[in-house]
Formats: C-alpha cells, structure tokens, sequence
C-alpha cells in the first residue's frame, strides 16, 4: 500500500508540474496574443503633429544671430556646404547663409556667431575687422581648412596659432586629449582612407585643445580660444564627409558659455529579413565552423547569440518580415503557409520588448523602372505596376496581422536601402498605419549612384518620420567607428542594422567566423553602453517617435547671473538636449533632470516646456 502511494504521489507531482508547465506555456501565448507591447515612447498623432508644424513656420525667426558663409567656386567649401546647413538646422540654430562668391557679406556687427566655410580670403575685405568684432564679444568657427595665404595665416593667428606649415599634412586619425566629447575607453580613431587635410601649427599658450592626431606629431585638429569677450573656435581635419559631423556640432557648442541643442537618445537595433523563410541546403563557413545546416544555425547558434545582448544589455530589436524569396513583381500574391518559424522567432522578439515592422512581401524594392538595377542590383526586377507594388504590401501586412494580431506594423524599411519616388508616395497614400521609413544615413559609394534612399532625421512633409539606419554588419572598421562616434556627439543615437545571412556573405565578413563577427558586434555594444550608459534602448515606432519631438522642438535660452533659463517651443511631453557648460557649472535643476555624460557635456532631460538650470555656487 504503502509503495502504491508513493508511486501515486510521484506520477501525481510529476503530472502537476506538467500542467503547471502547459497553464505557464497557455498563459504565455495568451500574453501574446491579448497583449499588445507597450511603448515606451509613442507617435505623435497626425494632427498634433500638423500643429507643430504650423507653429514652427509661424514663429520663424526672421533676424537670425549666426551667419554662415561659403563659397560656391571652391570644391572643398561646396562639400562643407553639404554638412554645415544640415548641422545648424538640427542645432536649431537660426542663420543666415551667404555665399561670398555670388553675394555681398553683411556687417558683422549685426551678428553674434560668424561660420566660416571659406577656403580663399585674400578679395574678402569684409574681413579686416574680425579681430575686433571676437574681442568685443563675437563667436568665430573656422570650419573649412582654408588654401594657404598670408591672409589665411593672419585669419588663423586670430585664433591663436603662432605659426603654420604651408603645405596639408596626413592625418591618420583623431585622438582626444580631454573628455569633453563623448568617445568611450579607446581614444584613438583611424581614418578609413587618410590623406593630406590638415596644417601643421604651433599655438599660443592660451588656446585650449580637444583633438589631435593619433600619431606622435600630435597636431591640433581642434582648439578653441578666448579673445577678449569672444572666442574663436578650428577645426583643422579638413574632412567633410557626413560621418563626421559630430565633430563639427561639438566644436560649434565650444563657442558660447552655454551651448544647448535638441537630440534623440536613442539606441535602436533592427534586424532586417527576420523573421523570414530560413534559406535551406548548407554554407561553407557555417558548416566549416558548427557542422550544421543554415536552418539549424539560425535556430542554434545565430538567434540565441543575438538574444543574449538583449539579456545582458537590455537591447529591445525591431525585426523586419519578408514573406518569401522569390522574384514574383505580378500580382496576386500568395499567402506564405510556412508560418511555424515566424511565429516562433516573432513571438519570442515581442516577448522581450521587441518589435516587427515590415521589410516586403519578397526582397524586391519598390521600383517601378528596371534601368535603376542595371549597374550593381541585376540581379533584382521592377515590379509590373503601381498596383503590383501595392497588392505586394498588403499581402505583407495581411500576413503579419494573422501571424501578430495585437501589434500595428508603423516601420517600414526598403530592401537594400532602396525606395523609388514612386514607391515612396504609395507607401504613404496607400498605407496610413506605416509612420516611419527607416533606410540609410550614410549612403555607400563615392560615385553617388543615387540608388540607396539616404535619410536625415527628420519628419517628411506627408508626416512619414524619416528614421535613417546609420552603421550595419559586424565588421565595425575604422569608418563605422567614427560615424558611430560622431551621430553619439551629434543626435545621440546609436541605429544599426543586421542580417541573419550576412553570417554567409564574404562581403560582410563571413569568412571570419561567426564566433568573430558576433564579437566584434559584442565589442561594439558594450562600447556604445559604456561610452552612454543613457542612451534610450528603443524599438523602431518608439524612434520615430523620439525623433518627432526632436524635430519638431524649438529652443530658447536667456542667460541669466544666476543661471541658463530655457524656453521649449513644441513641447509635447518630454524632451532630450544636450548642454555644454563652457563657463560655470550647473546646479539645481527646475522643469527637468540632468545627467553629466562626460566632462563638461550633460543631457537633460526636460519634463516641462520651462526649464531653469542654476548656476552652482562655488563654496
């Protein structure tokens, strides 16, 4: 009897952990399926949005006090041209822009920030009177390194150099001296393709300097110098590339005592064609290193690899559906029934606070023209029609709305990074629940094919969020470093992308190994989060929404003896900013929250449309 009940009563345990497992695995997918994922930060509605808007051009500044000047005849000034404008507008600087080739300079005097993108000043007149327009207060930024000549060399002894080598001199990289930009542990940054950009120079003792080169020359590359009441601010890299525009915003908010300018805090991480149908058969490399088929890979190896920085450093992913891989551009469009795997990997990203947003109904861009493939992208096809392209979306979204019922599909990013016009306005006419497009910011190639959708963050005038992806892959070279580097300084944001085959693509550094590749995207977030520790872990939707209340916030500071009094035009219900102290420190905050990054740059975070720091009293 008394063996009966003990065998009773270890079945009956066994069977009660059983069912309590099937209630847990029950529960669990009733969450799934009842729940829909809460959003950290939401959109912002279409009407409020027009409203912001209309008060934006409504309050327009018309008296600007920073004056921008280029000059259309010189290349290197032209390729300042197309970062410099880019920079203010996202530092909600109000300028004035002035082409000193075509058009008549202003007094400076009716200016308190003077931009510099000028590589010849020998036929400026204008300029005669810099030196006493810095002293009696005015803010200069040298941006552009100019073509030698004693008027070039007099313009720089204004900000403090003693003397100035002749000809550009190689950098081959930038090292900080000092933390006042946001730049991790290492402190050294290559340059992909280093060339001659820069001058040598000696300065005066008074100038302080915050980059030099990563070679034993150590050349100033930036410095700043107070001037009487003003200050004079060089940037000597002579490299104008997107990726590098974090340096030049810092060195803008190295001129005034107080610098403040809007950003993102944001680290968002997609993952493009996941889910999808797992290609079958075998890769060389996969099979070389782990023995296994790729569809067991991806199970095994890849996904839980991926998974586990989402344990260790909270990372939420937005994964992007195709359906199927297949060159169909004529409707109708089948549905995918191989549906086990999405649901297993989508349900278990949703579970961990990640998102799906859509990719395609197969890995064709919206393009309705087969001329744009004929130089790199063959092997892709047009899509027959307008109306193929649509019926190809809403397949797609139908199929996510069966397989994730509760979530709303609002991210939207083009295979390859390409979008035609086309295809771009059917997205928003046709499609009113996608509100952000997420594509490239930095676009490939120096030959400007035009192929790749290149973003700014911003919001489009049909109201879609423009949410640029900034760095890829797991190769991390010396350019990813420092475009990663420079958007953290700039926007502060991190926005890579992946995707599960680049594991087989030599390209993309499949022949490395995986265990290779994942550590060198491990060494890469654990970087990111040690440089920020701040930063927002956001999904897709939840950036754009980041991105909404940076653009459309306008900023207004007064300086007052007791402290920095902040007005926030737009304000929706929080906002981020970053301030430079150049002159005091900060002390007690009212209408927000303040976070020292590193040195003397902060982020606050304002929780009020009026935001008052003080001045910390030295004791």
């Amino acid at each position: 009897m008394r063996k009966f009940k003990s065998n009773f009563i270890s079945i009956a345990g066994v069977v009660a952990v059983f069912a309590a497992l099937v209630i847990a695995l029950l529960g669990q997918n009733s969450w799934k399926v009842q729940n829909q994922t809460v959003r950290l930060v939401s959109l912002i509605g279409e009407e409020e949005a027009a409203s912001f808007t209309a008060a934006a051009t409504e309050n327009a500044q018309e008296e600007p006090d920073c004056l921008y000047v280029w000059q259309s005849e010189d290349g290197n000034s032209v390729l300042l041209h197309e970062q410099m404008p880019q920079i203010l507008t996202d530092m909600k600087v109000d300028y004035l822009e002035v082409d000193a080739d075509t058009q008549e300079v202003p007094e400076l005097e009716a200016f308190d920030t003077l931009v510099l993108g000028v590589a010849t000043f020998d036929d400026l007149y204008w300029l005669e009177d810099l030196r006493t327009w810095v002293s009696d207060g005015g803010k200069l930024l040298l941006a552009l390194v100019p073509e030698y000549s004693p008027a070039a060399l007099w313009l720089y002894q204004v900000a403090g150099v003693q003397s100035m080598g002749a000809e550009y001199y190689e950098t081959p990289g930038v090292r900080f001296v000092d933390d006042t930009m946001l730049y991790g542990e290492k402190t050294d940054y290559y340059l992909a393709e280093s060339f001659e950009s820069s001058y040598v120079v000696t300065l005066e003792a008074d100038c302080t300097v915050h980059l030099v080169t990563c070679d034993e020359a150590e050349t100033p590359l930036l410095w700043e110098r107070t001037l009487g009441k003003g200050k004079a601010v060089v940037v000597n890299l002579g490299i104008y590339d997107k990726a590098y525009r974090g340096f030049y915003s810092s060195a803008y908010s190295y001129l005034d005592d107080t610098s403040i300018w809007p950003v993102i805090n944001a680290s968002v991480w997609y993952l493009d064609d996941f889910p999808s149908p797992v290609p079958g058969g075998e890769s060389s490399y996969i099979e070389r290193d782990y023995n296994m088929d790729i569809s067991t890979f991806y199970t095994q190896v890849w996904w839980e690899d991926i998974r586990s920085l989402t344990e260790e450093y909270g990372i939420r992913y937005t994964g992007l559906v195709i359906e199927e891989y297949s060159d169909q551009i004529e409707g109708p469009f089948s549905t995918n029934t191989g549906t086990s795997r999405f649901q297993y990997f989508g349900n278990m990203l949703l579970s961990s606070g990640g998102e799906i947003g859509l990719h395609g109904y197969n890995h064709m861009p919206l393009v309705l023209d087969d001329s744009i493939y004929t130089k790199e992208y063959d092997s892709y096809k047009a899509w027959a029609s307008y109306d193929d392209m649509k019926a190809g979306i809403a397949e797609l979204v139908s199929f996510c709305e069966s397989l994730y019922p509760t979530e709303t599909f609002s991210v939207y990013v083009p295979p390859s990074n390409i979008l035609s016009a086309e295809g771009r306005e059917m997205l928003s006419s046709e499609f009113g629940n996608i509100r952000a497009i997420a594509s490239i910011y930095l676009a490939d190639g120096e030959d400007g094919d035009g192929l790749e959708y290149e973003q700014e963050f911003e919001v489009a005038a049909d109201g879609i969020v423009e949410t640029p992806r900034v760095i890829s892959g797991y190769l991390m070279g010396e350019y990813t470093e420092l475009a990663a580097l420079s958007e953290l300084n700039f926007h502060y944001i991190s926005s890579h992308f992946q995707h599960p085959d680049d594991v087989m693509d030599e390209d993309r550094g499949a022949e490395l190994g995986w265990e290779t590749m994942f550590s060198n995207l491990t060494d890469y977030v654990d970087w990111l989060y040690t440089a920020a520790p701040e930063l927002r872990r956001l999904t897709g939707s939840e950036v754009a929404g980041a991105v909404q209340r940076f653009y459309y916030l306008d900023v207004e500071r007064v300086q007052r003896e007791d402290g920095l009094e902040i007005s926030l035009e737009n304000f929706y219900d929080e906002a981020w900013l970053m301030l430079r102290f150049n002159a005091w420190e900060p002390g007690e905050v009212t209408g927000g929250e303040l976070t020292q990054l590193t040195g003397n740059l902060y982020l606050l975070k304002a929780t009020a449309a009026s935001v008052f720091v003080e001045k910390r009293v030295s004791e």
